[in-house]
């Protein structure tokens, strides 16, 4: 049991010290009652250290993601969203489970991640085209300013005009991407909750919770 605990904990580097200890704790003493000590018993039990660590960090991102409020920050929402998605993925990929459910998950992510890829290839390119027009406006501005003068008026007033639209849309194309990060991290973990059972020392220690 020691050597699975062991190699368990240290999977689990992302916690911070005070909730690694609790949850190595947690399951310490669910195999002391259950009389688990032997390291294959413990893997047939829980899982392999990897398969149950991978699990409780996807549980803690979801709640730590879930927890997070409009006030916190839509920085923070879309950096707890990306790790949900990542421990959840890792989570679900390391799950024993049916080959027509593993199908479907990677089917469901590679679409998802092909929707995720062109949308944002498609937002580059047109900020990067609309940029670089707006610079040439700016430059062939500048280069017939001593010709005619409001011709380059016109051009450079044009690029600035752009580049000042741009800087107004930035904002919205933010909260686009925060929206998107968030729907993919809501359709992983429904995956997550649909495919990936609770074990049996979970299951327990939220009934004794329940009936304290």
């Amino acid at each position: 049991m020691k050597n699975y605990l062991d190699k368990f904990a240290a999977y689990l580097i992302q916690l911070a010290d005070g909730e690694r200890d609790e949850v190595i704790e947690f399951y310490r003493e669910y195999l002391l009652d259950a009389g688990i000590q032997d390291y294959d018993d413990c893997v047939a039990e829980l899982g392999t250290p990897k398969q149950l660590a991978r699990k409780i960090l996807a549980d803690y991102s979801i709640r730590f993601n879930e927890n997070l409020t409009a006030d916190q920050g839509k920085r923070q929402k879309s950096r707890a969203g990306v790790r949900a998605i990542w421990w959840v993925v890792l989570a679900l990929l390391s799950t024993p489970i049916t080959i027509p459910a593993l199908i479907v998950i990677l089917a469901v992510l590679f679409a998802m991640a092909a929707v995720v890829f062109a949308i944002g290839v498609a937002l580059v390119a047109t900020i990067a085209a609309v940029t670089m027009l707006a610079f040439s406006a700016i430059t062939a501005g500048v280069g017939v300013f001593t010709q005619e003068i409001w011709v380059s008026i016109f051009y450079i007033g044009s690029g600035l005009a752009i580049i000042g639209v741009e800087l107004l849309i930035l904002p919205l194309i933010v909260w686009f991407i925060g929206v998107m990060i968030q729907g993919v991290s809501t359709v992983v973990q429904r995956l997550y909750h649909r495919f990936v059972k609770r074990n049996r020392a979970e299951r327990g220690g939220r009934h004794h919770e329940e009936n304290r």
